[in-house]
């Protein structure tokens, strides 16, 4: 999974994450406090954490949006098979009356 990142070490106490997303570039920053001792075992895994949380932040709001979307398009979707049985029913409807016109007059004569 790390290899999905870069690590660059400031050469003080601040590691960071980089990878991408969508195209972007996406940092995740761990910072060791100058009060404890510096592990860069932990300043790298801290900072691929809070990376990928970003990351998944985004692709949870993308995913919503796209939700959103999808469902508008099948509300508007399922508008326009309300309309199209709508309008066989009438244009069933109308066709049962000119055929019984026809008929009729037919007979008349």
């Amino acid at each position: 999974m790390k290899n999905k990142y870069k690590f660059y070490n400031d050469g003080k106490n601040k590691i960071v994450a980089v990878s991408t997303y969508a195209g972007k570039t996406v940092r995740g920053v761990a910072k060791c406090d100058p009060r404890d001792n510096f592990d860069m075992a932990k300043g790298e895994d801290l900072a691929m954490a809070r990376c990928a949380e970003k990351i998944a932040t985004k692709r949870m709001h993308r995913a919503q949006k796209e939700l959103a979307k999808a469902e508008r398009a099948a509300e508007a979707a399922q508008r326009r098979v309300d309309k199209m049985k709508s309008y066989v029913a009438d244009s069933s409807a109308a066709w049962m009356i000119a055929t019984a016109n026809r008929v009729n007059f037919e007979r008349e004569f």
